[in-house]
């Protein structure tokens, strides 16, 4: 079929004017759900009425979503079930957001009725103002073995609530990547394969509040990449690694790991011879890691991650 120029001329703006209405539209999407998305602000209300339900015992009260996924401890549970009626108060606490993904963990010690401790790490998920995951790990004193000292947190460290200038941030993969270090030289120490970590030499870290390096110990510093360097953890075998939420303007990663043995493995020693659960928290600054905060539950390898794995070996991993 033949068309003359004035009538090719007609469909051409047709064509030209459908193509920018159809790529206007295309465009706008993202930008309004980015818009009505949840941001800091927003997330952090989320985990505020999370540890008021929590104090309360109300679980009701908060807005999950139909099929929220909720677990504890790795396994599986109903709200109300990961709920404890002497949750009395809240006395130490720090969050970090990733408002992309609409994900908030926070690390808290609970303060219970009777005066004992919880340590506490709970990761929300919220999509369209509802929560669609809920994660958990609590531990209660004896239930990681002798890394326990909630007392000792009382204030929040400057490494874990500064602002980095966006010209300054590391990016997203940059963060994972600085923990994947970490993760990788645990894996490899006292074997030919190790590779050092990328951590500052006075980074500190905490685990359920005891603090494990940044110390003098027979007169000698224990900095956080010793242990490595020395070969105090072979045998370990760090499997199922998560990075569920990274904080790029607070330069943060919560990274979930499974702390189990290689295949044919034994302890070093008594403080490493538990499979754990850890959820930690580690701050970053120009790719080093300056401070490390940990929740630690004892959990035996055979028992269930509850979440797929990003990355890392396999359970019954040798090498």
């Amino acid at each position: 079929m033949n068309v003359l120029p004035t009538e090719w001329a007609g469909r051409r703006r047709e064509f030209v004017t459908a193509a920018l209405l159809s790529c206007a539209i295309w465009v706008s999407g993202p930008v309004q759900a980015q818009q009505a998305g949840c941001d800091r602000a927003c997330l952090t209300a989320q985990a505020d009425a999370y540890l008021a339900a929590l104090k309360a015992n109300t679980p009701q009260s908060l807005p999950q979503a139909a099929k929220a996924r909720i677990t504890e401890n790795g396994a599986e549970k109903k709200l109300a079930e990961t709920f404890w009626a002497s949750a009395q108060d809240v006395g130490y606490r720090f969050d970090i957001v990733n408002t992309r993904r609409g994900d908030i963990a926070t690390e808290a010690v609970i303060r219970n009725a009777d005066g004992s401790k919880t340590m506490f790490m709970v990761r929300l998920k919220v999509m369209s103002g509802a929560i669609t995951e809920i994660e958990t790990v609590k531990a209660n004193k004896g239930e990681a073995d002798r890394l326990w000292d909630p007392d000792r947190l009382t204030e929040v460290s400057p490494y874990l609530t500064q602002s980095f200038r966006e010209s300054e941030r590391d990016s997203y993969y940059d963060l994972i990547g600085a923990v994947e270090s970490y993760w990788r030289a645990f894996q490899t120490n006292g074997t030919p394969k190790y590779r050092k970590a990328r951590i500052l030499p006075d980074a500190l870290r905490f685990e359920n509040g005891f603090q494990t390096t940044g110390l003098v110990r027979d007169g000698v510093f224990n900095d956080t990449a010793r242990g490595f360097d020395e070969g105090k953890f072979i045998g370990r075998n760090i499997w199922d690694r998560r990075y569920p939420v990274v904080d790029e303007e607070r330069g943060i990663v919560l990274s979930i790991v499974r702390f189990g043995m290689k295949a044919g493995a034994k302890s070093q020693s008594v403080a490493t011879s538990n499979d754990r659960l850890v959820a930690e928290f580690f701050a970053v600054k120009a790719g080093h890691i300056q401070d490390i905060q940990a929740v630690l539950f004892n959990l035996p390898d055979a028992k269930p991650s509850g979440w797929p794995a990003d990355d890392g070996p396999s359970r019954a991993a040798t090498e």
